[in-house]
């Protein structure tokens, strides 16, 4: 067994975990969080535009849907995987 929480190395020692503390403020974008390191990393896999729709669509999902509540307020960078739907669905809409 190693000596680190989940919180500094993730569950079963996969990746660590994002604090919800840090964040980064993107224009029109409340409630999804990411923090600076993210946000261009996704803007360099998937461009401005994508990836604003993206932002948006999640950011209305956070907003309207019940299923949301228990990600809201945590960091919200794996919705954005190239096969996850907030992607494929901002592809459509483009």
């Amino acid at each position: 067994m190693n000596k680190y929480t989940s919180a500094q190395n993730g569950k079963m020692g996969g990746r660590p975990q994002t604090s919800s503390k840090i964040r980064f403020s993107i224009p029109d974008v409340t409630l999804v969080i990411l923090t600076e390191e993210q946000y261009k990393n996704l803007l360099g896999k998937y461009g401005l535009a994508l990836l604003k729709k993206a932002l948006n669509i999640l950011e209305n999902w956070l907003k309207n849907s019940p299923k949301a509540v228990k990600y809201r307020g945590k960091n919200n960078y794996g919705h954005f995987r190239s096969d996850g739907w907030v992607i494929n669905t901002a592809k459509m809409e483009l």
